[in-house]
């Protein structure tokens, strides 16, 4: 016995985890036999609402559930069946929405983020193969404009023009799903073939486009088609096997920022911590970023002025100020790159 429905909107802040504080909330309501199999029903009503959901949200959500007991009645059978309540945000609820998909080229990995109203919300970080030193990805703010359905591909490798295109199927190094995001100089997301890669440390391996782990863009599939594009009905795409194409009109577009930055500072559940990427393309050589395709602006570097204004902004006086010249010339000379550092272990 399984009942899903929406109650009214609600502003309980102490029901709700801090992820979701500001936000507007509703309740849903589940009946099931369990509380597991009421986490299962709202973990798929959630992952069919929001494809690009993160099972890190969705524990969330099951952990702050409300339980009830209730006794079934004797003519039914007797015995009990739960009541549960999980608050979730608005934002997760709506038929149509807008995203920002961020992808940081050293750190090899996207960001995806939810504009609802004024805010951004993160929703996920995916791992990503991108461009060889050869063949770069570059920086810059785009927007999606256009979607493929199993796709067929064409070697760009130079003196490979003449060999046969590779059909649509899951040997296409393409994968199953393509999102357009640059017209000029032709990068964009995409699954793939090979995927062991995606989890691979070192991931600057592709001609230029930006790799999928298949399942995340199978879900990115999904989502662009149920949430996102609303100027044609594209829900035949979701069970088709069919090479098609769509352009978005420009009110299906969504923005896309491609970053260039040597290091991460944020804050988890556990922590203030930092991460060191590889500067890949050797950026800090000034005379290899090549203005024409790259945004400068969204090139930044792990230098000390860049390390210790972070670390400043985003310390909340975790670290006093005669500490951060310290901090931050351990970190340079200390730590090892793609592993993350919570400041309050390093002994500087």
């Amino acid at each position: 016995m399984k009942k899903i429905f929406l109650l009214s909107f609600v502003l309980s802040l102490f029901l709700v985890p801090s992820l979701f504080a500001g936000f507007g909330r509703d309740t849903i309501k589940v009946e099931a036999e369990s509380i597991e199999e009421a986490d299962e029903t709202i973990g798929n009503y959630l992952r069919n609402q929001f494809p690009i959901i993160s099972e890190k949200i969705v524990k969330n959500i099951t952990d702050k559930r409300i339980i009830e007991k209730v006794d079934k009645p004797v003519e039914a059978g007797g015995g009990y069946f739960f009541k549960v309540d999980y608050i979730v945000g608005s934002n997760f609820l709506l038929d149509t929405v807008k995203i920002l998909w961020e992808l940081n080229i050293p750190e090899f990995r996207s960001h995806l983020f939810q504009l609802y109203g004024k805010d951004t919300i993160y929703i996920d970080t995916w791992n990503n193969v991108i461009g060889t030193i050869k063949d770069k990805t570059y920086t810059g703010h785009f927007e999606a404009y256009r979607v493929r359905n199993w796709p067929s591909w064409k070697d760009p490798e130079k003196g490979k023009e003449s060999l046969p295109a590779v059909p649509p199927g899951p040997k296409n190094p393409l994968g199953l799903f393509v999102v357009h995001y640059d017209e000029n100089s032709l990068r964009y997301f995409h699954g793939t073939n090979k995927p062991n890669l995606i989890y691979s440390k070192m991931r600057s391996l592709s001609h230029g486009c930006v790799r999928n782990d298949n399942d995340n863009i199978a879900k990115m599939k999904e989502f662009l088609i149920n949430r996102v594009i609303k100027s044609k009905d594209l829900s035949s795409w979701l069970e088709s096997s069919r090479s098609m194409t769509y352009d978005f009109e420009q009110i299906d577009r969504f923005p896309v920022r491609i970053i260039y930055k040597t290091y991460m500072i944020d804050r988890d559940e556990t922590g203030l911590f930092v991460e060191l990427y590889k500067d890949i393309y050797n950026y800090s050589n000034p005379g290899n970023i090549n203005t024409k395709w790259n945004e400068e602006s969204l090139i930044t570097l792990s230098t000390k002025e860049n390390l210790a204004k972070e670390f400043r902004q985003k310390s909340n006086g975790e670290i006093s100020e005669d500490r951060i010249d310290g901090l931050v010339d351990y970190v340079l000379k200390k730590l090892d790159t793609y592993e993350r550092y919570y400041i309050k272990e390093l002994n500087f």
